[in-house]
């Protein structure tokens, strides 16, 4: 899992994870985060991810649970067990969407029970928010076979 979270000050930087390979994540592959009492104070911005591979999530590829947004290239997915994106921005709810926005930089591919991880709907900014989502155990990994 890669988690990254503002919890005493704002993550403004040019952040980039390339490459990895997440497998077998109990519940999320990426969680952006920042703690409840600061969740109106801090934000998370410049977090770039590219060439990565999930395989296996209890839930969802991206748990963004922040202001901010992020941006995802190249992001293959596959056994994803519940909705790609669980986007509850801050928790504030505004009717223009989430206060997280993502980016599909392009090349995004797979996802699972409910369909692409990177659905055209969740973009940028839809509220997705499944706070307690329903785990769903992935099967072991395997190995990767490109079409």
């Amino acid at each position: 899992m890669t988690d990254l979270a503002a919890r005493d000050r704002s993550i403004d930087a040019d952040i980039r994870v390339r490459g990895d390979h997440l497998l077998d994540s109990t519940y999320n592959a990426i969680m952006l985060v920042s703690d409840w009492p600061v969740k109106d104070l801090y934000t998370i911005i410049g977090v770039r991810f590219s060439d990565i591979r999930v395989d296996g999530t209890g839930t969802s590829v991206l748990s963004a649970r922040a202001t901010g947004s992020a941006s995802f290239e190249n992001v293959d997915a596959r056994n994803v067990g519940a909705v790609g994106i669980n986007n509850c921005g801050s928790f504030n709810f505004p009717a223009t969407g989430s206060e997280f926005s993502v980016t599909d930089l392009g090349g995004n591919d797979g996802g699972g029970t409910t369909g692409p991880w990177m659905a055209s709907w969740e973009l940028p900014n839809t509220i997705t928010c499944d706070d307690r989502p329903s785990v769903v155990a992935p099967p072991a990994p395997s190995p990767w076979v490109q079409p």
